[in-house]
């Protein structure tokens, strides 16, 4: 699944495309109805109908788009990639939505798992509801972080992938901050060390950061534009290299789960602490 960095590598593509444009129309070509989460399709088409498009941004894995009257929150989900036009040949069996705008230009969204799914709105409270703090946003700082880990008491990775404590993280981009940062994943939230908090407040700035500006990681299905690919997998320096050596002491790279996630670790560089 696309993580913060992917969809916001899909939001810097797309918003000079999109920002400005004024929907027309928009439809399932494939009649795949279920896209539209929070409203019958009829009444999703008349909603947005007419409406410009005046900002493209994101919100943990969502892509907001702001319009003149509401707002579109979509969530990319496994598979699901927003395709400008001319869309190639190979999208067209999947396609979930197509916006039509008054340019004549359109835009698609290609969705081989169908589990994507788009939502209309008068305001975001909805979603501000569910999702926790912006790991790049100001109020991240090392003094939210240190007291909230205190107050959960949690293990450390099914907290940081939990989308109402931290929005957009996933478990590649995981992994990496906590092998940065020398914690291991089943380490308890109020038992790291104040030097280990310190790591894991830059992990989570500068490996989000770089993925950023290498458009994300590819692993598997991820690619915006196009099919442009994220260029950060060859950056990775734990997650899917299990039986590799550890980049910092050489042990080898073992893969476990925790909290029913794959999860990549080194043994040596991180101790467990409960």
């Amino acid at each position: 699944m696309p993580e913060l960095p992917e969809v916001q590598t899909v939001v810097n593509y797309l918003a000079p495309i999109v920002q400005g444009k004024i929907i027309h129309s928009i439809d399932s070509p494939n009649h795949y109805d279920k896209v539209f989460e929070n409203r019958s399709a009829a009444d999703f088409k008349k909603a947005v109908q007419g409406l410009e498009i005046t900002r493209l941004w994101r919100r943990g894995k969502y892509i907001i788009f702001d319009l003149y009257e509401g707002y579109l929150a979509l969530h990319l989900r496994m598979t699901g990639k927003l395709l400008p036009n001319p869309l190639h040949e190979k999208y067209t069996k999947h396609l979930s939505l197509c916006f039509d705008f008054s340019d004549q230009t359109k835009l698609y969204f290609y969705d081989y798992r169908k589990f994507g799914r788009i939502y209309f709105s008068s305001t975001l409270e909805w979603l501000e509801e569910k999702l926790g703090i912006e790991p790049l946003s100001k109020g991240f700082n090392l003094s939210w972080l240190t007291q909230s880990l205190a107050q959960r008491k949690r293990m450390m990775k099914p907290l940081l992938l939990d989308q109402s404590f931290i929005a957009g993280l996933g478990n590649i981009y995981v992994d990496e901050i906590l092998w940065k940062s020398n914690i291991h994943p089943q380490s308890m939230s109020d038992k790291i060390t104040k030097k280990k908090l310190l790591r894991l407040y830059n992990s989570v700035q500068t490996t989000l950061l770089d993925a950023i500006a290498y458009n994300g990681t590819t692993f598997i299905n991820f690619s915006f534009g196009n099919n442009r690919t994220g260029e950060f997998k060859e950056k990775l320096n734990v997650f899917g290299k299990q039986g590799q050596p550890c980049l910092n002491c050489g042990e080898k790279i073992q893969k476990i789960r925790v909290g029913q996630r794959g999860t990549h670790i080194c043994n040596h560089c991180q101790k467990l602490h409960m």
